[in-house]
């Protein structure tokens, strides 16, 4: 486990400040910290040492950033606690026994928040004791029957604490966090009697009631979420598996998250940023048009406000590489020559498939990948399939040999000055890579592996 050390923003309109008495027993004559969660890592936020009565006091003169945050012990223990608008508390516990041991002094919301962690402690116990019974039971259906509805029991027991506590802490950030905790509840679906197969309707409806509705439980606008160890996880949770891969549908869902976080700028600022490098990143095909969707509606129409124009400048030019050749798009046109000196119009192809292939001899990937999609060129080539291949490099002699010993009958072109700007127009800055055009050169698939390729040539020729 790490912990950053980071200077928190404070508000400096609060002169009160934070003042955190920490008292552990077993605990003394040493240094203690003050971290707090963000996203799915830990910082440090304040320091103190603890005196000889095992007494350390964190203090400062404005307010902490409220969130969920972490007194750290050493040996890098450590125990949660809630940082909201009362930052002048008291803390007790044992460092034999953190949660059972812990009390509050003048922080309500804190005794309630120990008392949860003490109640979902023994229940989750319990349910793991229940769920290994099921899995190695050799008692036959009654014992297992037994068993679920203790564990039905036990779900439902947390529920109904949990509804509880957030109408009795009402308010408190206790119960903003414990509200977002709770999955949205699925209603039942009245089906037509004469729907052929029931269960799958009901389950795509409860599919798209969820999508629609996976935030109602979560402040989007309460920026302390930011500063708890789930609120990332829920995030990504939403993208990666409630919503389908599809960049149509993924933006419309961005596009709803970012403008109801835009009443709270910290929020926004978080969420924004993370989606934008996420997506970025992603390793799914097509998900850059997320990326450019994003970068252009808040990036780059002013909306963030917060980065340089040096950023803001380098996100314009990754923009600029990938909207020629998003999925969908028509690809660019080329007119390259082959080693003859013959030019071959990419668009001029006729065919119901069209693999564009950027590759080099010398590269050690190519080498794997280029055997293959011969075998399949070989293969498919008289149902309607081409290959566009572009040598990368401007060595001919190399290139002539390599097509020559290796029977490479599809059409071979180069650019060795990239006077055609091939490289800007399909943001070639590795080998090998492999673009898939349907009859009309528009782009199907992109950076495919060559592994994926036969399956989706098959679907695609028939």
């Amino acid at each position: 486990m790490q912990f950053t050390a980071c200077a928190q923003s404070r508000n400096s309109e609060n002169k009160k400040g934070y003042r955190i008495e920490v008292n552990v027993d077993g605990v003394k004559d040493t240094t203690i910290m003050l971290g707090y969660h963000l996203g799915d890592k830990k910082y440090v936020a304040d320091t103190t040492f603890v005196n000889s009565s095992g007494v350390g006091v964190f203090e400062g003169d404005s307010l902490l950033d409220g969130g969920m945050y972490l007194i750290i012990l050493p040996e890098r223990t450590y125990f949660d606690i809630l940082v909201g608008d009362n930052q002048q508390f008291g803390v007790k516990t044992s460092f034999e026994n953190l949660i059972d041991d812990l009390e509050f002094t003048n922080s309500p919301e804190n005794t309630a928040f120990a008392n949860y962690q003490r109640f979902m402690g023994e229940k989750q116990q319990r349910m793991a004791e229940l769920r290994d019974q099921i899995q190695n039971t050799t008692e036959g259906d009654s014992l297992e029957k037994a068993t679920m509805e203790e564990i039905n029991l036990l779900d439902k027991q947390v529920k109904e604490y949990w509804d509880n506590l957030i109408v009795d802490n009402e308010g408190t950030f206790l119960a903003t966090i414990i509200k977002s905790l709770k999955p949205v509840d699925i209603p039942e679906f009245e089906i037509p009697a004469d729907v052929s197969n029931p269960d799958s309707l009901r389950w795509i409806m409860g599919y798209r009631y969820n999508q629609e509705h996976f935030f109602d439980n979560v402040d989007l606008t309460d920026d302390r979420l930011i500063r708890t160890p789930f609120f990332l996880g829920r995030l990504d949770t939403y993208f990666d598996r409630v919503l389908l891969p599809v960049p149509d549908t993924l933006t419309k869902y961005v596009a709803r998250i970012l403008d109801t976080t835009k009443e709270n700028k910290r929020m926004f600022q978080y969420v924004v940023s993370h989606l934008l490098t996420k997506f970025q990143a992603s390793q799914i095909m097509g998900m850059d048009a997320v990326f450019v969707y994003i970068a252009e509606k808040y990036y780059l129409s002013g909306d963030v406000d917060w980065i340089s124009d040096e950023i803001k400048q380098k996100i314009q030019e990754r923009v600029s590489d990938l909207k020629p050749n998003l999925i969908g798009q028509v690809a660019p046109n080329l007119n390259l020559k082959d080693f003859n000196n013959t030019a071959h119009e990419l668009h001029a192809i006729n065919a119901k498939v069209t693999i564009v292939y950027f590759w080099e001899p010398g590269c050690s990937h190519c080498k794997k990948v280029t055997p293959v999609l011969n075998d399949l060129y070989k293969k498919y080539k008289d149902s309607g399939f081409e290959v566009y291949a572009i040598y990368t490099q401007g060595e001919i002699d190399k290139w002539k040999e390599y097509i020559n010993s290796k029977q490479l009958s599809w059409i071979n072109v180069w650019d060795p000055t990239r006077v055609s700007n091939y490289h800007k127009l399909y943001d070639i800055y590795s080998t090998p890579i492999i673009y898939v055009l349907d009859k009309d050169k528009k782009i199907i698939a992109k950076r495919i592996p060559v592994e994926s390729l036969e399956k989706f040539l098959e679907e695609e020729l028939k």
